[in-house]
């Protein structure tokens, strides 16, 4: 009933709108973690070869965690996951029930520490 009570406003309903779109765009931490690890992959190396054309090219790096050479990717997703994801999507969740989603957060949330904790600096642990 409440869910109704805030989509009677048409100013609510555009903000809900809102938050899907942005939601959304950053939600790679709440996918299956075979998705969230790929897509955490391909995002990192959009990142380093910014970071790279900007040295080759003599500018301002703008994102220097992003050096291929000493970044941490784990660590780079759980500051990701700390600064944008984790309010967010609690928010959502109180508003959506959404509890797959966040089943998945909080295994990507495990996956990354369980990297982090062993010194990783990749993708994937190595094969044992």
């Amino acid at each position: 009933e409440s869910i109704k009570t805030v989509l009677r406003s048409p100013e609510n309903r555009i903000l809900i709108k809102r938050m899907l779109i942005k939601c959304a765009d950053i939600s790679n931490p709440c996918r299956p973690i075979e998705q969230c690890i790929e897509w955490a992959g391909r995002i990192s190396e959009e990142y380093f070869a910014q970071t790279d054309e900007e040295r080759r090219q003599g500018l301002p790096v703008v994102m220097p965690v992003f050096d291929r050479n000493t970044c941490s990717i784990p660590k780079s997703q759980l500051s990701f996951i700390d600064y944008f994801i984790i309010d967010m999507f609690d928010a959502w969740d109180a508003f959506a029930d959404l509890p797959n989603l966040m089943e998945h957060l909080n295994n990507n949330i495990k996956y990354w520490k369980g990297l982090d904790a062993r010194n990783l600096r990749v993708l994937r642990p190595p094969p044992e």
